[in-house]
């Protein structure tokens, strides 16, 4: 047996299930092997929003032994030598994914393996097909002070801190790499939960942006321009966005004039999908995230799990 795991949300946990049935596994695992040239390593490849390939997650050592396979390793994240072929093993994987609900995790409670996630992936494995990612350098952390209070330019009465580049704090530890998503990451509150807008006080949300909008201002947050006093010091100016139907995702403003950013389980970074310095969240290089939900402020308060 082994796990899947489609790189792919921000937000939301990624889908991912467990193969269960031995010969079919087997045979997946062996065309992958024969097909060594399209095997990459964990976390790298593309690291933006949106597809960023398949993770293979093998349970015994026997398996990797056998199949002279890595323990865990990636495809189609933008970094393989055979994009044709890695395309095509990753969609005969997602096309047979609903197959494999009946072993329930606890990540399908967030994200349920079904037909309309089923479609969305192959969409997204075609567009990557047909125009696969560009991969850039990892970001350089910013070296002068830790934190400025700025007065905020659309609503003068208000402040907010602007905290120095600080990616390291979020890659070093591939432990908290993947365990804290952009939401953690706006809050800049480190919790290893993935946080969820709303869980920490028990509003639900759907993927529009009034709803997690909602279930983040449950949380404390509170829309741009609603100012925070210096008790709630030091507070953040974040941004959402939304790939409507299917995820969130979250910037927040940092020193030096540019916004900082998580996507999912991978590095945070302060480029957008074109590998350009995030200056205005709402007109850089968002992917698939169509809708701009707004500005809102996170003050010290905010409470996330």
């Amino acid at each position: 047996m082994f796990r899947v795991t489609v790189d792919i949300f921000s937000g939301r946990n990624n889908p991912t299930w467990i193969i269960d049935n031995e010969e079919k596994g087997r045979d997946l695992l062996a065309a992958i092997r024969k097909e060594r040239q399209i095997i990459t390593d964990v976390d790298s490849g593309f690291q933006g929003l949106g597809f960023r390939g398949l993770t293979f997650e093998l349970f015994s050592d026997e398996d990797s032994t056998d199949l002279e396979l890595p323990a865990t390793f990636s495809i189609t994240n933008g970094a393989g030598k055979d994009h044709k072929k890695g395309v095509e093993i990753a969609g005969r994987v997602i096309e047979e994914m609903t197959k494999y609900k009946a072993i329930t995790l606890p990540e399908h409670a967030v994200t349920p393996i079904d037909q309309k996630l089923q479609k969305h992936l192959l969409e997204k494995l075609h567009a990557y097909e047909l125009k696969p990612p560009k991969i850039f350098p990892p970001p350089r952390q910013s070296s002068r002070g830790i934190r400025v209070t700025v007065v905020d330019e659309e609503c003068r009465n208000c402040q907010y801190e602007e905290s120095r580049f600080n990616p390291a704090f979020w890659n070093s530890d591939p432990n908290v790499r993947r365990n804290n998503n952009c939401y953690n990451y706006a809050r800049n509150w480190r919790t290893n939960t993935f946080a969820q807008p709303g869980r920490a006080t028990g509003c639900s949300h759907s993927l529009t942006c009034t709803s997690v909008a909602k279930a983040a201002i449950c949380d404390g947050l509170r829309k741009r321009c609603e100012c925070l006093s210096e008790k709630e010091y030091p507070r953040r100016l974040v941004a959402l966005v939304v790939d409507p139907g299917f995820d969130y995702h979250w910037y927040r403003k940092q020193k030096a004039g540019f916004w900082g950013h998580k996507p999912g389980q991978t590095a945070a970074k302060n480029v957008d999908n074109s590998g350009v310095i995030i200056t205005d969240p709402k007109s850089c290089d968002r992917g698939g995230y169509t809708d701009f939900c707004g500005f809102f402020y996170a003050g010290k308060s905010v409470r996330i799990i």
